[in-house]
């Protein structure tokens, strides 16, 4: 048998190599949307935040716990089951709180008493955002020196990054808890403007 007599012998059974390929693929990506866990996905409304490291880890944030003017706070996510939303790096979130006068009219909904939830992630380059000044208002990137504006919707007050960090939403919980109000406003991580 040729070459030429093979493949009509596959392509009348419906077996040729596009098909196998093809449904190959299929059953990977279908593999990973089912692989995925709790844990793997953004924050989610009706999640209540923890801090994410230090000795407090864990422990539920509360607004007793974030003073105005205070320190930068990494926050987790937790579902109503415990699951921890840490499995991807786009879920990380940062905390700062400001008088709450001081929060943009465009961005009160989204804060609680001055506290502000935004994304950890760069949007320059996706570095980790880990700086705050509290006397500027302005968060910093360490990797690249962006600087963001958290009491304006994550503005960029300076480049290189073009792409305002996204806001996270939030809602204060029994006890002054902080409670997820929504996803972020916007895809986290590098992109564009």
């Amino acid at each position: 048998m040729d070459r030429g007599e093979r493949r009509a012998q596959r392509s009348e059974s419906g077996l040729d190599r596009r098909s196998v390929v093809m449904g190959a693929v299929a059953c990977c990506a279908a593999a990973g949307t089912a692989w995925a866990g709790p844990e793997d996905l953004l924050p989610q409304k009706g999640d209540r935040l923890v801090i994410g490291d230090g000795a407090k880890a864990g422990q539920p944030v509360t607004l007793d716990g974030l003073p105005v003017g205070g320190d930068l706070v990494e926050a987790v996510a937790v579902d109503a089951q415990g699951n921890k939303r840490e499995g991807s790096r786009f879920a990380k979130i940062i905390l700062v709180r400001v008088a709450p006068d001081q929060v943009a009219e465009d961005q009160r909904a989204h804060a609680v008493e001055g506290v502000l939830a935004l994304s950890a992630i760069c949007t320059h380059q996706g570095c980790t955002i880990s700086g705050w000044n509290h006397e500027s208002k302005r968060l910093s990137c360490f990797c690249h020196h962006s600087e963001f504006l958290p009491a304006e919707g994550g503005r960029v007050a300076k480049g290189p990054a073009r792409k305002r960090l996204p806001v996270l939403p939030l809602a204060k919980g029994e006890g002054g808890t902080l409670m997820v109000a929504g996803g972020f406003t916007s895809k986290p991580g590098p992109g564009p403007a």
